[in-house]
């Protein structure tokens, strides 16, 4: 069975059902997916509604969002709850105020990024899973252990770069618009494109290995996670290449 380098989408979690259980099922994560998603929306749809009266409300639930969907992401992570849903959707919203307060800072600097950085997401969504299906990258072991040991070096710098922030410094090159600044954000956006192949692999492989349906809903928390990370990259990769 394929091996995920998505913290959230271990192997083991998919292994064959009990006896009498339901299946997962190909539709059954897609719903779930869904699910997520429209709870993304409310959550940046309450944000984008309180910023009209209130700014400073809508800062404050950008910053709890994004905080907050940190912590309960691990909390789902660490805890692997067997019934996952609502601490799932309680994520998304988190998310949702953080995304929706993100969107709208930087539409407000670069007007139209966001409708941008959305079609981004969709064409790399749709040109990995393309990629995926007609296995022109197939998910090996050894691609399984380089995905996971880019993304563990991602989290790092990012991790790095924003306790770096609280001093005042910054890591060279890691927020510029110029040449290097671009390629770094095109290599991120690789990164995160390249999770979108180990997401599929680990959801037919548990879909083919008849885990219980409740790992839709792990299937389809790894595969939002990593399609936030590709927007978030791609508005920052847009940005850079509007200030030239």
């Amino acid at each position: 069975m394929y091996r995920s380098s998505n913290p959230v989408l271990r192997t083991q979690a998919f292994a064959g059902q009990m006896v009498g259980q339901e299946q997962m099922t190909v539709n059954g994560t897609i719903n779930k997916i869904l699910t997520l998603f429209m709870c993304i929306l409310f959550g940046a749809l309450v944000t984008w509604a309180v910023a009209e009266s209130n700014p400073g409300l809508a800062i404050l639930l950008t910053g709890v969002g994004g905080f907050g969907g940190f912590i309960m992401c691990l909390v789902i992570v660490f805890s692997r709850p067997a019934q996952p849903g609502t601490m799932m959707g309680i994520y998304a919203i988190l998310e949702g105020f953080f995304l929706g307060g993100f969107t709208l800072i930087m539409e407000s600097m670069y007007p139209g990024i966001a409708m941008q950085a959305g079609m981004g997401t969709i064409s790399v969504f749709g040109v990995m899973f393309m990629i995926y299906r007609f296995e022109i990258i197939k998910p090996t072991e050894r691609f399984m252990i380089g995905v996971s040991s880019a993304m563990g070096a991602v989290f790092l710098i990012y991790l790095l770069s924003f306790f770096l922030g609280f001093a005042g410094m910054q890591i060279p090159f890691l927020h510029s618009s110029g040449p290097v600044g671009i390629l770094i954000s095109l290599i991120f956006i690789g990164i995160a494109a390249l999770m979108l192949i180990v997401d599929f692999a680990v959801i037919e492989a548990g879909v083919k290995n008849k885990a219980p349906a409740s790992m839709e809903w792990w299937g389809a928390f790894g595969l939002t996670i990593t399609l936030i990370w590709v927007y978030i990259e791609m508005v920052r990769l847009i940005s850079k290449l509007r200030n030239n």
